[in-house]
């Protein structure tokens, strides 16, 4: 009653006084209030401490700071923000972190309680959701957790503490995302000084978080490898050499220069991740840089950054630029190792020059131990370069070598084989490579499987799913809906009406004969191919993919937004230059759906654009992620910039 009347004391003194009766119940734990009901009261105390027309004298009593703590155990954070926020405005940074450690303590020693709803139908149902990395936007819980955390961060800054307010952060494992920081800067209104000292705090730390994670770091990176987002992947790279070369360094160019004021080091494979993102961005100059810099700060990049070089000109089928950097290596008394090899005989034998692919393997197996832990991806890439060049019979010889000294073929061995004989239409090759893998007690994957498969397509066998399956079975393999899916993903990928046919197939089957229900993964794999698909005409596309649509519903399978950013990518990859409109009108879907179109979701759909060169669509599609009120993040900034450039050039140009 106390909180439907607005009444915030009485409901604290309310709650404090149940509170002390449980403590006096054996059973006190039985008796903790409904989520529901602290929900309500934790949203009331929010609601009174942001209206500035009321008295705030009860937000530094006792019992407020023991509810907003209480709640926050039951993932109700934004009170706790909420009180850190006044105290941060009065100037009192030791309270705050007292408050945060207070929090942390809760955390680490398991004190938070999982909320739970009733439903109508009596089941519990999760009130915190949780979202992945494809999830982009955090649910309000999380934001409000994030808001925690930029509290205590902002009370170090308050204090100059810079290093103590980065292990605090990177202890907590909460990424600061654009959006929160722009909410908590919105509070600080009034508060110049301390603004300006938070941002800076808040724009270094997050720099300073992704480095410090340097799988992270390289994914990101990698993300922005193409020529649209070149100038993103820059401004990138230009705010991690300011942490390092710039007035307040806070970053180290390697391990070795850690110090009490250079908190994190970047790392090879970071700098590697550059120099590839670069390459791909067709900004050779920025890759130049790269190196440039690291020689101002005394770095001689190894092997790793070398081999990664090697790799990038691999994928761009390079081979005069590969040999270059290979004899540049060699110049620098950089010796190759493993994977080093591995790459220039992949661009060798891509570049359709076997011979000399062959000339390094024996050079390799002259001068490295075939024991090493990474000689087997060296012999798996002479035995595919030598399939793809119709050279079986080195292949062979290679792999018999291999059973009887080492190292040992594996799956992707076989595989190799089985691909070879399929593209040959040679099924006693076929069954003599299986029968080795039996002998070797390896059994098969995906690959295995999805490969023979469409072998017995090219040939017409109708029964190619069924006799898959059962092969399966024979090699004590009890299919299941992963196996499935990936069967079936595999299948679409081929591209052809015979292996659509294969998918279809496989879908029926494998709830009809082996009772195994689809799931919206498997329902993905099969939408994905058709927008992905320029061999299908659109009418019988759209056919199959209203009737497995309405298949899902009748199910209950529903959407969620991970499939949804598949399906804009399959559409904007696809060869069909109307592919777009499928885009657009996924996001209407999601917009009818009540589906969140998020920041990644208009960065999948605005890159999409612009690899396509649409700018005029891609200038009507900021206008409606604005219209729909989403606040861009640095990425999508420079994206929107570059997109308003480019139309403003065609419009100049139809003038």
């Amino acid at each position: 009653m106390a909180i439907k009347r607005r009444d915030l004391p009485s409901a604290l003194r309310f709650w404090e006084g149940l509170e002390d009766h449980r403590k006096n119940l054996h059973d006190g734990d039985a008796c903790r209030l409904p989520d529901s009901t602290i929900k309500g009261l934790h949203n009331l105390f929010v609601w009174s401490a942001a209206d500035p027309q009321l008295d705030d004298a009860w937000i530094t009593t006792s019992t407020a700071k023991a509810f907003a703590m209480y709640a926050a155990t039951h993932h109700f954070e934004e009170a706790l923000y909420m009180l850190m926020l006044h105290y941060i405005k009065s100037g009192d940074s030791k309270t705050v972190l007292q408050l945060y450690n207070d929090y942390r303590h809760n955390l680490e020693t398991d004190h938070l309680i999982s909320p739970t709803t009733t439903q109508q139908d009596g089941s519990q149902q999760d009130d915190f959701l949780s979202l992945d990395e494809e999830g982009y936007e955090l649910e309000q819980s999380n934001q409000a957790r994030t808001l925690v955390v930029i509290s205590a961060v902002t009370a170090h800054a308050m204090n100059n503490a810079f290093k103590a307010a980065f292990e605090l952060h990177n202890r907590s494992g909460v990424p600061i995302r654009w959006v929160h920081q722009q909410r908590f800067i919105q509070h600080l209104q009034g508060h110049l000084p301390l603004l300006r000292k938070v941002n800076s705090y808040l724009d270094r730390l997050n720099v300073a978080f992704v480095v410090a994670r340097p799988t992270s770091l390289s994914r990101h990176i990698m993300n922005m490898s193409h020529p649209h987002t070149g100038g993103i992947l820059q401004t990138y790279y230009n705010r991690i050499w300011d942490g390092i070369s710039g007035k307040k360094p806070y970053l180290a160019a390697h391990p070795s220069g850690l110090s009490d004021s250079r908190l994190v080091a970047m790392t090879e494979s970071g700098w590697t991740s550059f120099q590839t993102a670069f390459i791909r961005s067709e900004r050779i100059d920025a890759a130049a840089k790269v190196w440039d810099d690291l020689a101002a700060v005394d770095i001689k990049p190894g092997v790793t950054m070398w081999t990664g070089l090697l790799d990038t000109y691999a994928d761009l089928r390079n081979s005069k630029q590969a040999m270059t950097t290979w004899n540049m290596m060699l110049q620098q008394d950089i010796l190759p190792d493993s994977l080093s090899y591995r790459a220039i005989i992949s661009v060798l034998f891509d570049d359709n020059n076997p011979a000399a692919a062959l000339g390094r393997f024996a050079e390799y197996q002259k001068l490295l131990d075939k024991r090493d832990v990474s000689a087997l991806v060296v012999y798996n890439t002479v035995l595919r370069g030598s399939l793809r060049t119709n050279r079986i019979k080195e292949a062979n010889d290679l792999l018999k070598e291999m059973k009887s000294k080492g190292p040992k073929p594996d799956i992707f061995s076989f595989n190799t084989f089985l691909g070879y004989f399929a593209r040959q239409k040679d099924f006693q090759g076929l069954g003599d490579v299986l029968s080795q893998m039996s002998t070797a007690d390896i059994q098969g994957d995906v690959v295995t499987f999805s490969t023979i498969l469409t072998a017995l397509l090219a040939v017409g066998r109708r029964d190619a799913p069924t006799t898959i399956m059962n092969l399966m079975r024979k090699q004590g393999i009890k299919p299941n809906v992963a196996t499935y899916t990936a069967v079936i993903d595999s299948q679409m990928r081929e591209q052809t009406r015979a292996n659509l046919d294969a998918a279809l197939a496989l879908l029926d089957k494998m709830e009809m004969e082996d009772g195994i229900k689809p799931n919206e993964i498997t329902y993905t794999a099969i939408l994905a191919g058709l927008h992905r698909s320029h061999w299908l005409s659109r009418e019988e596309a759209d056919t199959i993919r209203e009737d497995l649509v309405a298949k899902m519903r009748r199910e209950g399978i529903m959407f969620r937004l991970p499939t949804y950013h598949i399906l804009l990518r399959a559409s904007l990859d696809s060869d069909d230059e109307r592919g777009y409109l499928d885009a657009l009108q996924i996001i209407q879907e999601m917009k009818k759906n009540g589906i969140p179109r998020v920041g990644n979701t208009w960065y999948i759909l605005l890159s999409g654009l612009m690899k396509r060169e649409l700018w005029q669509v891609a200038y009507q599609t900021v206008g409606t992620m604005m219209g729909s009120g989403h606040e861009p993040n640095d990425k999508l900034k420079s994206m929107i910039h570059e997109v308003h450039r480019k139309h403003q050039i065609e419009s100049n140009r139809t003038l």
